[in-house]
C-alpha cells in the first residue's frame, strides 16, 4: 500500500513551529539594567529562553532569570508581548521557528553571593539604559519596541 503523497509530505516538508518565550528586563534599584555578556561573540543580551510545557509564562521569565543570572525577583511584571514575521528564526534544516515573546519588567533582589559575579569573568553587568552597549538582535528588539 503507498501512502498519499500529502502524508508524506509531512516527513519531507520543512516545518513551522511557534514557540513561546520568556524575556526579562531585569534592573537594580538604580534602574539600571542587567546584563549578560555572549563568552565567545562578545554581544550583551537581556536574559530569555523557552516556556516549557505545563509551565506558565511568569514561572518561565523567574526560571530564566535565575539560570542566566543567579537572582531573584521580588516580582516580574508583564510589559509587553512580542510577535511577528521580524521574530522569525530559520534553521540550516530549512525549518522555522517563529517566536512570541513575553517581555517582564523585574526588581531583582540582591544579594552579596551574587553581586560579587557583576563585572567578574561571570558576564553580568549593570549598564545605565540610555548607555548601554552592543546588544544583539532580538535585545535590541525587544528593548527599543
Amino acid at each position: 500500500m503507498n501512502p498519499p503523497a500529502r502524508d508524506l509530505a509531512q516527513y519531507i516538508a520543512n516545518r513551522s513551529h511557534i514557540v513561546v518565550k520568556a524575556a526579562v528586563r531585569a534592573e537594580n534599584e538604580q534602574g539600571e539594567l542587567l546584563l549578560i555578556q555572549h563568552a565567545e561573540q562578545g554581544h550583551w543580551r537581556i536574559p530569555v529562553g523557552r516556556m516549557r510545557p505545563g509551565e506558565a509564562i511568569e514561572d518561565a521569565a523567574h526560571r530564566e532569570l535565575w539560570e542566566e543570572t543567579g537572582w531573584t525577583a521580588s516580582s516580574m511584571i508583564l510589559e509587553t508581548l512580542h510577535s511577528g514575521p521580524d521574530l522569525r528564526q530559520l534553521h540550516s534544516s530549512g525549518d522555522e521557528d517563529y517566536y512570541v515573546i513575553a517581555l517582564f519588567r523585574a526588581l531583582i533582589i540582591q544579594d552579596r553571593l551574587v553581586e560579587s559575579r557583576v563585572n567578574s569573568e561571570a558576564g553580568l553587568k549593570f549598564f545605565d539604559p540610555s548607555s548601554l552597549p552592543l546588544l544583539n538582535g532580538l535585545s535590541r528588539l525587544l528593548l527599543e519596541r
